[in-house]
């Protein structure tokens, strides 16, 4: 027990994602076969959520969590609230906007199923011929090309219905929670456009509010959004993407981690960068100060940005702050068959990656999540036999490092979760962090994920493989910034001048 104690916290630096791994690894492709009428897609539409909901019982830890005894129950109203829309399904829209009804409706973003239609359905992105942010508390216009309308212009109301209904109703129902501040500021820019779901017809009219307080009414025109759009739909809620790596601004170390599922050529830029930060600790330890740029991270493993914490702040003292942290945590993997064969896949593929220090780890999870599968154990608790290879697999032997004390900034986008939100975690651990941007989002305590088809092949269906006990960041808990950044402005010039502004203050 006293060596799951002390190294609770390295299961954590090990995490995967789906999104970290090949999906041919965790379920053959399945052909897509595609209705010809009506009636086919109400049919296939209730075979899917039956499907969905039938595969989401057999493996999500929720259904054996005692933490969480009425995972069963909101599971059966997930599906409830999607067969309610399936007999008015007649297209492939309606089916996504049903499958997606399933999912919104377990409000988990672990969990839940999404569509993958052929690239014969042709995707509708039409707008109004201007797109939305969600900043603070109001939607704002960040770009226009109408008459008008100019950047700037909070929406007050569409149809005669005040913005944050409209968001409840119309956005939340099929996507995010409304209960995470992280999602408005993410999911925002959604309720002005039509993605072909029937059931949110196109908003009529707006009511738009200008810098004089002068109110304004337009009828909204929707087209075909041009794909030279698509540069502001981005930059709206992320901003500019910086390549993974280190740079230096104006005395500022800016180092951009835009994702923790990094691709091959991701994968090198990383290494890279912990080459830098070691050889310029130096550098480091006398900068004005470390931004720890987040923005356009989905998560993925935390790996990454434990590496970068572990150099910034010396391993010794990160291992000893981290291990504190999550001295009571517990990892509980869900041993159905479909998560144990899955979960002992992931051992040829870590082999294959070159990530070795990972595989006592994963083997012993695997032969523990076999034992227990076996013997009618619904959950493998991971125990000494893993964390003793772990420890060993991940121990530091380096001397002592300077303390860094310049003051460290940690720059959150609104979609921040999973290994992301962990992150945040460890770099919150040092008294010299300060949180800045958007408030991020949150998890459940349900991580690790692979999917699953649905018989045909047109969705897939998400599964948490393990459930955290005693995890420090509560269920549901977000982070909201000591330095918020409410601005349209998100670029990296934007930021840059905040953070400075603040040192500054």
């Amino acid at each position: 027990m006293d060596c799951v104690i002390k190294t609770a916290a390295l299961r954590l630096i090990l995490t995967l994602s789906v999104a970290a791994l090949p999906l041919g690894l965790i379920a053959a492709e399945q052909q897509a076969v595609m209705p010809t009428t009506a009636q086919g897609w109400v049919e296939l539409a209730r075979q899917d959520i039956e499907a969905a909901y039938q595969i989401t019982a057999e493996n999500h830890p929720g259904m054996a969590d005692a933490q969480n005894p009425h995972f069963h129950r909101q599971l059966l109203q997930a599906k409830t609230n999607a067969l309610l829309l399936v007999p008015q399904v007649n297209s492939a829209y309606g089916y996504e906007a049903v499958i997606e009804r399933f999912s919104t409706s377990l409000q988990d973003g672990h969990a839940g199923a999404f569509v993958e239609l052929p690239d014969e359905v042709k995707q509708v992105r039409r707008w109004p011929g201007f797109n939305a942010v969600w900043r603070g508390d109001a939607l704002w216009v960040y770009h226009s090309e109408v008459a008008g309308v100019v950047a700037g212009m909070q929406i007050v109301s569409c149809d005669g219905k005040p913005i944050e209904k409209l968001m409840k109703d119309r956005v939340f129902a099929y996507a995010g929670q409304e209960s995470q501040p992280g999602h408005w500021w993410s999911y925002g820019s959604r309720l002005l456009l039509d993605d072909g779901n029937p059931f949110n017809k196109p908003l009529q009219q707006c009511q738009f509010l200008k810098a004089d307080n002068a109110v304004v009414d337009l009828r909204l025109n929707w087209v075909d959004r041009p794909e030279s759009a698509m540069q502001y739909v981005t930059a709206a809620y992320n901003g500019d993407k910086l390549p993974v790596g280190l740079s230096w601004q104006q005395d500022v170390a800016w180092i951009a981690m835009p994702t923790f599922s990094p691709e091959p050529d991701e994968i090198k830029q990383y290494e890279t960068l912990f080459s830098s930060l070691e050889q310029q600790r130096p550098l480091l330890l006398k900068a004005k100060a470390i931004v720890l740029d987040l923005r356009h991270n989905q998560g993925g493993s935390s790996y990454w940005s434990h590496q970068v914490a572990g150099i910034l702040w010396g391993k010794p003292l990160f291992e000893r702050k981290s291990t504190a942290l999550f001295s009571r945590t517990e990892v509980w993997w869900f041993a159905s068959r479909g998560n144990t064969d899955y979960v002992k896949s992931l051992y040829d593929v870590l082999k294959e990656q070159g990530q070795t220090e990972s595989l006592p780890w994963i083997q012993a999870v695997g032969q523990g999540m076999q034992k227990s599968l076996d013997s009618g154990k619904a959950f493998y608790v991971e125990g000494s036999d893993t964390e003793t290879d772990i420890a060993q697999a991940l121990q530091d032997k380096t001397a002592n490092q300077p303390a860094l004390q310049a003051p460290v900034y940690v720059i959150m986008p609104g979609q921040c979760a999973s290994a992301c939100l962990d992150a945040v975690d460890v770099f919150t651990l040092f008294e010299n962090t300060k949180l800045a941007g958007a408030t991020s989002s949150a998890d459940s305590t349900y991580m690790d994920v692979r999917v699953q088809p649905v018989p045909s092949g047109l969705a897939k269906v998400i599964i948490p493989n393990k459930v955290y006990v005693n995890r420090p960041r509560a269920n549901g808990q977000y982070y909201t910034p000591a330095l918020a950044h409410n601005e349209l402005d998100w670029s990296t010039q934007a930021l840059l001048e905040k953070v400075v502004a603040d040192i500054k203050d």
